[in-house]
């Protein structure tokens, strides 16, 4: 971070300044993942608004649904200062930093690619159902990355880690077993067709989190690498990775640590707000770096437009610098509400759960869905059209069905969390 002093080394923040908890970035962050949940479920469904479907690779526009993932890439970003700080503050060294990030971002590509091998899953030669693999898979993932409460008595820990022992053998023996299936009928194993949503978090995640822990928070080298990445996006559309051949096809390069982390890259400059620092504690401050910040992206993307216009499909630089900025300005109102006028924290309160446990927001409609197959696979009726009646005619009734289905998520969320169930990385 910058300041008029200089630079301010993420290691060494202040503990007080660090503990500062933003109602706004829970807020949007459970709006985001509710949101999420929210259009994964109509997705695919017939007479839908246009501005809840995805457009599609052609079309030079986007629409609200596609504004959802830039908005969660721009909270990975806005967290990571903060996160780090606090690791920092507790007497985290630079490499121990660097472990910590490597193992969060292993485990979230581990389960982005668990989850995109779903459509290809083989019940035939993996030897088991795909409902009861899955089910069981996301069991074990919940246990085994279930926080443990602070001050938990000794039996309590011994049963949480033995619970994580098991979970942990548990979920090795369903990868060894598990086939997939391709186009072709070849059978394979996990593939890596594409990242999935937490894949691609976890590769921005990585490169987020290195490039602050290199640059220790500057905020003038954190705005010239959105450039920077901006730049190496449109280079790859345009040839200049080509000599890195299958690596730059197995990683994507252009797409994920060029217009998505730049995404990333411009959530750590707002985090870096709510750092420790005089230069940038004053309300007025952070609104009129907010407001700065989320304009000039924004103009950055309709500027850029021409060279291959607005695409979530292709995640083109313009879509992602316009995504961020509609996402830093969205995140600067929410600030403004709950944050400096302290209004609305009622009314937002109930969205708090998704936002404190967002990855158990994002995996409780899998196992939702799997728990209904397979109960009623043994009560012998179709119990997931009984709880999803509108999901072929989808329209009104549709849209109304997956905002049941939504509720159904946030109330789960909330029951889980308070009866303990945390899940971090």
């Amino acid at each position: 971070m910058t300041s008029p002093s200089g630079p301010t080394s993420v290691v060494s923040a202040a503990p007080a300044a660090v503990k500062e908890r933003l109602a706004s970035l829970d807020a949007f962050r459970g709006f985001d993942i509710l949101t999420m949940v929210f259009v994964n479920y109509i997705a695919g469904m017939k007479a839908i608004p246009f501005i809840l479907r995805h457009a599609s690779a052609e079309m030079d526009t986007f629409t609200l649904t596609d504004v959802v993932f830039p908005g969660f890439l721009f909270i990975v970003g806005v967290s990571i200062p903060l996160a780090l700080a606090k690791r920092g503050a507790e007497g985290r060294t630079g490499l121990a930093l660097v472990g910590h990030v490597l193992v969060r971002t292993l485990a979230l590509l581990f389960l982005g690619v668990v989850l995109v091998n779903e459509d290809r899953f083989s019940a035939a030669a993996a030897g088991i159902g795909k409902d009861l693999w899955y089910f069981l898979a996301t069991l074990a993932v919940f246990a085994l990355w279930a926080v443990v409460p602070k001050g938990a008595a000794p039996a309590k820990r011994r049963l949480h880690l033995a619970l994580k022992i098991a979970a942990a053998v548990l979920l090795l023996a369903l990868v060894v077993v598990f086939r997939g299936q391709g186009e072709d009928g070849r059978v394979t194993w996990l593939q890596t067709s594409w990242w999935g949503i937490l894949g691609m978090i976890g590769w921005t995640y990585l490169a987020g989190c290195l490039l602050y822990l290199a640059s220790r928070g500057d905020r003038a080298v954190l705005a010239g690498a959105v450039g920077l990445m901006t730049a190496l996006y449109i280079g790859s559309r345009h040839g200049a990775l080509d000599f890195l051949g299958p690596i730059n096809g197995f990683l994507n390069i252009g797409s994920l640590f060029g217009s998505h982390s730049a995404i990333v890259a411009a959530g750590m400059l707002a985090g870096t707000l709510f750092l420790p620092g005089k230069d940038i504690a004053a309300p007025r401050t952070r609104v009129r770096f907010l407001a700065v910040l989320g304009t000039a992206l924004l103009l950055a993307g309709y500027v850029l437009r021409p060279l291959h216009g607005f695409s979530k499909i292709g995640g083109t630089e313009s879509y992602c610098l316009a995504t961020a900025g509609i996402c830093c300005l969205v995140f600067l109102l929410v600030f403004v509400v709950l944050d400096i006028y302290k209004k609305g924290k009622k009314a937002a309160a109930f969205i708090l759960p998704a936002g404190r446990n967002p990855l158990l927001a994002y995996l409780l409609p899998g196992v939702i869905g799997d728990a209904a197959a397979l109960l009623g696979g043994v009560l012998h009726i179709d119990l997931w059209r009984i709880i999803w009646p509108f999901a072929e005619t989808g329209g009104l009734a549709g849209i109304l069905n997956a905002a049941v289905m939504t509720g159904v998520v946030l109330i789960l969320t909330t029951l889980l969390g308070r009866a303990g169930l945390m899940l971090k990385l």
